[in-house]
């Protein structure tokens, strides 16, 4: 009995124990600059090839989101509106040019997609344009209609250190909705 707990105890770590499915944790924050809140959506994800450099911190993507109006759309309803979104790679990133960053990624294992990021300022994130958002969190580049196709389980993806290997970064996807919802990217019918 004792070996078992120790076993369970050694497969956990930082409240994730394996077998957990992900969640987005979700924030309230205040820009002191701008005196306007928003909503910080964060998700864990794990390498699966890691950066050269060994670090300790998990690699995550975080999109946040401007609270909005009920506003009509399409024959529907959304709220609020997207702000930024990146995914912290935890080391430096090759960029192809002086502001982007190359990534592939799969969806759900299929096909590989190749698209260029914004370039974080350190070197050390990428930033999705907001339609690559939303066919991470759902496979196509529209705004997503509640109650059509589902969402993405798994995103893999690849991008280059600098003067280093590939990155391969896996993000169990938890369902998208609230983070959706929150930036404008989910039609609601009501």
């Amino acid at each position: 009995m004792r070996r078992s707990a120790a076993v369970i105890v050694m497969l956990c770590f930082a409240s994730l124990c394996v077998g957990q499915s992900a969640s987005w944790e979700r924030e309230e924050k205040t820009d002191p600059l701008r005196g306007t809140a928003y909503s910080q959506f964060t998700l864990t994800g794990k390498f699966l090839t890691p950066p050269t450099q060994a670090t300790t911190e998990a690699p995550v993507l975080i999109v946040k989101c401007l609270r909005g109006d009920h506003r009509k759309i399409h024959g529907g309803f959304i709220n609020g509106k997207f702000l930024d979104a990146y995914v912290i790679a935890g080391a430096v990133l090759d960029r192809t040019s002086r502001d982007h960053v190359a990534v592939q990624y799969r969806l759900d294992d299929g096909k590989m997609h190749t698209e260029f990021w914004g370039a974080g300022t350190d070197g050390t994130s990428a930033f999705p344009p907001d339609v690559e958002l939303n066919t991470i969190l759902y496979g196509h580049f529209m705004k997503h209609k509640e109650g059509t196709n589902p969402p993405v389980h798994k995103v893999v993806m690849g991008m280059h250190e600098n003067v280093g290997t590939e990155i391969v970064i896996q993000f169990d996807m938890p369902d998208p909705d609230q983070v959706a919802d929150a930036c404008g990217l989910l039609i609601r019918k009501k």
